[in-house]
């Protein structure tokens, strides 16, 4: 549930926009043509991509490309603040000039995952006088804070990885079906929601799942993760709830039941007659 919401736009298109929410929710979205940069205020994030899964906390940012994503906002308190990157703000910035960075050759990059840094804070914390007071925001003043934030983010400790990846923010997605699903079949994500992901109707995404997999994504990332958490509970002291969770199932009482369906074994005594081996 949003609790507040503050947004500064240019041109009728958001640019900087602060929200409060009341969680836990799940949120599925679509970026076309465009990137952002999430920064965590308060409260904790886990966005899930065709690269996977990407978590951050307070004062850690995340740079995201165009593409699907869905969301999990986690139990709390969240306050978050999301910077628009649009192709025609960055031309109109470097207009009169060509920034090396945009001459990079461009290739497919996951989200990048930033510390949050002392400048970094102080632009974000210089934004509330404007989602307080949007008016004030003309598109001259714009285009100053967004290429005030890029060199930002050019000074921070990823610089290279950073450098790279606003040169290739606006590349399209280009993964093999395969790449996504490897990258989040451990997570903690529905179906429906990686159908999303892929660009795909849950029909046509079960259809071309069948077709490379030779099994319906039901049972094949079943298997997988009780094959995965096997593999932990016999190569690692992790616990078994932690266990649960790191194989992609929502909690214990469904890992035990399957697992045992599947080794007729619970997980700690199939973990008791693997010692040794």
């Amino acid at each position: 549930m949003i609790i507040q919401e503050s947004t500064v736009t240019f041109q009728g298109k958001p640019l900087f926009q602060r929200a409060k929410f009341k969680t836990p929710i799940q949120v599925a979205g679509k970026m076309e043509d465009m990137a952002c940069l999430f920064y965590m205020v308060e409260g904790s994030y886990e966005v899930f991509d065709l690269h996977g899964a990407v978590k951050i906390g307070p004062t850690e940012a995340l740079l995201k490309k165009c593409g699907s994503y869905v969301a999990h906002l986690k139990e709390g308190d969240w306050d978050g603040i999301v910077i628009f990157f649009y192709p025609d703000i960055l031309h109109e910035i470097y207009k009169y000039e060509s920034p090396s960075f945009l001459d990079k050759e461009t290739r497919t990059l996951p989200p990048k995952k930033m510390i949050g840094n002392e400048l970094l804070y102080k632009f974000i914390n210089g934004l509330n006088i404007y989602f307080d007071n949007p008016e004030l925001m003309d598109e001259e003043l714009a285009l100053l804070k967004m290429k005030e934030l890029i060199l930002i983010l050019l000074k921070s400790e990823h610089y290279n990885n950073i450098q790279q990846f606003i040169a290739d923010l606006f590349t399209p997605e280009k993964l093999h079906f395969t790449s996504a699903i490897e990258s989040n079949i451990f997570s903690n994500i529905s179906i429906e929601e990686l159908a999303f992901i892929c660009h795909k109707s849950l029909s046509s995404f079960k259809r071309e799942f069948k077709k490379v997999y030779h099994e319906t994504p039901a049972r094949y990332i079943k298997e997988r993760r009780l094959q995965h958490a096997a593999k932990l509970l016999s190569t690692t002291n992790h616990s078994i709830t932690d266990i649960a969770f790191e194989s992609g199932f929502q909690d214990t009482t469904t890992f035990s039941a399957s697992f045992r369906e599947k080794f007729n074994n619970s997980p700690s005594g199939y973990r008791l007659t693997q010692i040794g081996k």
